[in-house]
C-alpha cells in the first residue's frame, strides 16, 4: 500500500501534537543517574560536548570523579586528543610521573582552530585523580580521538588536508 504525503499529515501533525504535551512541563533529572543508568543497558554510551563550556567540563570531572562510574568504564575517548601522544597520555593518567609538557600537546595539538581553554587539561586530570585513588583496581584510560597531526610538518593551510582524512581512522592506533 502506497501511503499519500496528504494521507500522512494528520498522522504527523498528532505525533507533533503529542510530542509537545509531553515536553509541555519537563522535569529535570540528575544527569549523573541517567549517564550511569545508560551504562546499566549499554556497552557504549556518547556524551556530546558543548565546546569551551566550564559549567559542563565541571560536571564531567564530577562524573569521573563518582566511584561507580569509575567501576563501569574502562575507555574514555576524547576528541580533543591528538593520538601521536597516546602512550604520553596512557602513563599520565594511569599515575604514571610524566612531564606535564609532554601530555599538554594531547589537547593543545589538536585539529582545533584556536588554543584550547584549561579546562580540557582539568578533564585529563581529573581522570588521573581518579585511578590515583583507585590504585589497585580498575582504572579508566584516555583515548585520545582527534588525528594523529604532526605540526611540524604543516606549514600551510593545504598541508593540514592529508590529517582530515584521518579523522575516523585514528581510533585504529589504540
Amino acid at each position: 500500500m502506497r501511503v499519500h504525503p496528504v494521507q500522512a499529515l494528520p498522522a504527523l501533525v498528532f505525533a507533533l501534537i503529542s510530542l509537545s504535551f509531553a515536553q509541555a512541563n519537563p522535569t529535570p533529572e540528575n544527569p549523573t543517574k541517567v549517564v550511569l543508568k545508560a551504562f546499566e543497558m549499554h556497552d557504549i554510551v556518547m556524551l556530546g560536548e558543548i565546546h569551551w563550556n566550564k559549567q559542563e567540563c565541571e560536571w564531567l570531572r564530577s562524573l569521573i570523579a563518582n566511584p561507580e562510574f569509575a567501576d563501569r568504564v574502562d575507555d574514555v575517548v576524547m576528541e580533543f586528543g591528538n593520538s601521536l601522544d597516546q602512550k604520553s597520555v596512557d602513563r599520565y593518567v594511569a599515575g604514571e610521573a610524566v612531564p606535564i609538557e609532554k601530555v599538554q600537546r594531547a589537547w593543545r595539538n589538536t585539529l582545533g582552530l584556536r588554543d584550547p581553554p584549561p579546562i580540557y587539561g582539568d578533564f585529563y586530570r581529573a581522570v588521573r585523580e581518579a585511578n590515583m585513588r583507585r590504585r589497585g583496581k580498575h582504572q579508566m584510560r584516555v583515548l585520545c580521538g582527534d588525528p594523529y597531526i604532526d605540526w611540524n610538518k604543516v606549514k600551510t593551510k593545504e598541508d593540514i588536508g592529508p590529517f582530515l582524512g584521518h579523522r575516523d581512522q585514528c581510533t585504529r592506533r589504540w
